[in-house]
């Protein structure tokens, strides 16, 4: 809700006439990081694959924004303006954008692209006008979220992966870099016959029909990229001026499609997470090696803590109950007897050495699409074992004590190792969990309100009564946690669509690659 102005306020207290009663705060349930751990996952991720993120996954979209730069300053440029306003330039490129993905939908509805459900209006109507209050009304509330060029998608990435650059003279104009012109080139023979419509070649108010729209789908899908871009994006994805961390990661991933002979990224991310796989590879990729399955482990241990949250919110749904209660009920659910155990023989008891982070992740998933079974406890037990197991590895500089870093939790778990198995299960939920969660959804509440935030969130799910634990009134469990998508995906797609895992696979002698 916005907050008024203090005009508003004077104006409501000369007309009123005596107390009253403000309007109910819209209050809305959310937060998708209710531990504060996520952001390790994704700093961890910048150590394997930096420049890449789980969106931007296909070739034709960069060089789509690419070449709508390009053009947008061609064609300033041939109308002899020794300035141009930077609007004008980002109005033809956002035209492109919109046209790109309106006439793809159009092609497929379930084109691979961001902002499907925003146009869909768009994609029912019989033309559209780029320009007026609608165009720009649609312009800023596209820009930072479904936009091809949104921060969220392929924005990061153009300057990252190296499509586009700053120009010179003006920081907030994109030129493309050279690696790009040839895969520019070859895009724009393929669309070069349709620039006599002015959607392609001026500036201002242009409309679009959408028989216009679809005839020229096939000749910029999505689907069928060039050799020569596909050429330019291995390049530009793991060849020589990509980052060295980069370089790495793909020559890693490339060499496990080779060792597994598969392209699947749950296969490969098993294979590249270390022990128990077999696969190791060459001594100059030890480091990335070590660091993916860094990544995994931490994505193990996130996932477990998220986990336990979930399933201590779904014990409070009827009524609160005290630490002790919630120690009893999950110790109830776990097969190992912890009488006489120690904490540490306990873990030790739940370490199973024959799965890794890879498969306890996936194996944490499935126990929460099936709660009767009652396999969570265990699992989550497992995924903890697992990651205290883990050796003590370098801090790096990212990881903030108040999110909980691995080698922390491993120093407190080594102090109560002496300790039973309930004392050391109390510390994990009290601390790792309902602490960790009031301590950061509170935290974020309060940088929400000195934002002046327009959109009231209500972390907070737990709240200490007399009675013990319960859920925040109006709280419920939510949906269960996710794994975030560590990048793998996104660069076999890229990889893929750049010609270089059938190059990676083995071949039958004598045959050709694919």
């Amino acid at each position: 809700m916005a907050q008024p102005t203090l005009a508003q306020l004077t104006q409501d207290a000369a007309a009123s006439d005596g107390p009253g009663f403000p309007p109910a705060s819209p209050v809305k349930f959310g937060g998708v990081d209710p531990l504060g751990l996520r952001q390790l996952n994704f700093d961890l991720m910048d150590e394997v694959l930096p420049g890449l993120n789980n969106v931007a996954r296909h070739i034709r979209p960069f060089v789509v924004i690419a070449w709508a730069w390009r053009r947008a300053n061609q064609l300033a440029q041939a109308q002899g303006f020794k300035t141009i306003s930077l609007d004008l330039l980002q109005d033809f490129v956002d035209r492109i954008e919109v046209i790109y993905v309106w006439s793809q939908l159009l092609k497929n509805e379930n084109s691979d692209l961001p902002g499907r459900q925003v146009l869909a209006g768009l994609v029912k109507a019989p033309k559209w006008t780029f320009g007026g209050p609608n165009w720009e009304t649609r312009k800023r509330t596209r820009r930072y979220s479904t936009a091809l060029s949104a921060p969220i998608n392929y924005g990061p990435g153009l300057k990252m992966l190296g499509w586009v650059q700053r120009h010179p003279h003006y920081p907030d104009v994109l030129i493309p870099t050279d690696a790009a012109v040839p895969a520019l080139d070859a895009f724009e023979a393929q669309i070069k016959k349709h620039f006599d419509h002015p959607a392609f070649s001026a500036f201002g108010t242009v409309t679009v029909t959408r028989e216009e729209a679809l005839a020229w789908a096939e000749d910029w899908s999505l689907v069928a990229v060039s050799p020569t871009e596909a050429k330019a994006m291995a390049q530009i994805l793991f060849g020589t001026g990509a980052p060295p961390r980069r370089q790495r990661a793909g020559e890693m991933i490339l060499t496990a499609v080779g060792n597994v002979s598969s392209t699947d990224p749950d296969r490969l991310r098993t294979a590249m997470a270390g022990p128990p796989s077999n696969f190791v590879p060459a001594r100059h990729l030890q480091q990335t090696w070590e660091d993916f399955r860094r990544l995994q482990v931490r994505q193990l241990f996130r996932l477990s803590l998220e986990a336990l949250f979930y399933w201590t919110l779904g014990k409070l749904h009827d009524r609160p109950k005290n630490i002790d209660a919630i120690v009893d009920a999950f110790i109830g659910e776990l097969p190992l007897r912890t009488e006489k155990l120690t904490a540490g023989e306990w873990l030790r008891g739940m370490f199973e050495i024959s799965i890794g982070p890879a498969e306890l992740i996936a194996r944490i998933q499935a126990a929460m699409k099936n709660p009767a079974a009652k396999d969570l406890a265990p699992a989550v037990v497992a995924g903890i074992a697992l990651c205290l197991a883990e050796p003590k590895d370098q801090e790096k500089g990212f990881e903030r004590p108040d999110r909980l870093p691995l080698n922390r939790a491993r120093d407190e778990a080594a102090l109560r190792a002496g300790n039973s198995v309930e004392e050391f299960l109390r510390h994990v939920i009290e601390s790792w969990i309902l602490a960790q969660h009031v301590y950061w959804s509170v935290g974020r509440g309060l940088a929400d309100a000195r934002a002046q935030a327009e959109r009231t969130i209500l972390r907070l799910r737990v709240i200490l009564d007399e009675g013990g634990w319960k859920l925040t009134p109006g709280a419920s469990p939510g949906s269960p946690p996710v794994p975030t998508d560590d990048r793998l995906y996104t660069a076999l797609m890229l990889a893929g669509e750049s010609q270089l895992l059938d190059n990676a696979l083995p071949h039958a002698p004598g045959s050709e690659p694919a």
